[in-house]
């Protein structure tokens, strides 16, 4: 049990309060700013980056390039609702000496739940990071947090959303070519035939194409390599798992 269990986060006008973990329940986490930024050691081969988030326009932080999947995949699964980085740090005491613990995200569903999702080092499960999860596992049953661990798709999943998610910007939409294309693809058919046939030309068509695919406008099987073949339609059931769910969730 991890003794005098707090939590550092931001309130709702930005400034940084240290709580106990007692009183974070209903604390809009996956809303607030960020109370932590990593320092990279010229040792460590990992780079810090920030993904642009289309569920709430900000940037998110990951730690490493590994989280970039991640950050991808919660951004874009319809059930979440937002997401943050670094909004909340975790203070306890143990063996005489102060631990802290920074959760890769915060998200929160479209039902109001707040996941806390924890990414295991690249390098696999270790010792240090179970332990991690125990203290994350005990703040839970104090706040009714849900812990979350990422379940990634193939490799083949993975690339077809890197590739689409380059239009996931508001800029890429148009109605009128949007409403082209969903008469064009009102059947399954191959990307291109329904690109070349729709009325509108492809350098125009296909950034709109891949802006309604990452929106779930339109729908693929995403573990077959995106091709000029790849069969496009209404949204249906043709999703791996872990692109439909990409979060392993742990009840409280």
């Amino acid at each position: 049990m991890a003794q005098e269990l707090r939590v550092v986060h931001q309130d709702q006008r930005g400034i940084q309060r240290t709580r106990p973990v007692e009183q974070m329940t209903g604390v809009a986490l996956a809303e607030r700013g960020e109370v932590w930024k990593p320092s990279r050691h010229p040792s460590q081969r990992s780079i810090v980056t920030w993904w642009w988030a289309a569920t709430n326009r900000r940037h998110v932080g990951c730690r490493s390039l590994g989280l970039l999947s991640t950050a991808m995949l919660l951004d874009f699964h319809p059930a979440v609702a937002d997401f943050s980085a670094w909004s909340a740090q975790l203070l306890w005491r143990e063996k005489g000496r102060e631990r802290q613990l920074v959760p890769d995200f915060f998200a929160r569903t479209g039902t109001g739940q707040t996941l806390v999702v924890m990414c295991p080092p690249q390098t696999g499960p270790s010792t240090r990071f179970e332990r991690q999860l125990e203290v994350v596992r005990e703040a839970c049953q104090h706040t009714g947090w849900q812990l979350a661990t990422p379940r990634l798709p193939g490799t083949a999943a993975l690339m077809n959303l890197r590739w689409v998610s380059r239009r996931r910007h508001p800029r890429y939409g148009d109605e009128e070519v949007e409403a082209a294309l969903a008469h064009a693809f009102a059947r399954p058919r191959p990307l291109l035939e329904g690109v070349e046939t729709c009325g509108v030309a492809r350098m125009l068509a296909l950034p709109r194409l891949y802006h309604m695919l990452w929106h779930r406008r339109l729908g693929m099987d995403w573990s077959v390599p995106l091709s000029p073949q790849t069969l496009v339609g209404p949204l249906a059931a043709g999703e791996p798992d872990a692109v439909r769910r990409p979060l392993a969730l742990e009840r409280s």
